[in-house]
């Protein structure tokens, strides 16, 4: 795998950081509605980054 120097600039962390708040907020939502846990979540997750970054 290749690695890379980039570096994110200040806006481009803010959007990360948005971006984050709103799915831990849907995470959270998600384990109060059903029966998820952790594990469950990271699994979810996991899944979805590797079709789209792979």
């Amino acid at each position: 795998m290749e690695t890379s120097d980039w570096t994110p600039t200040g806006e481009e962390t803010e959007v990360m950081e948005a971006v984050w708040m709103q799915i831990k907020c849907a995470c959270e939502k998600l384990k109060e509605e059903t029966n998820a846990e952790d594990e469950h979540i990271r699994n979810m997750l996991q899944g979805v980054a590797d079709s789209y970054y792979s």
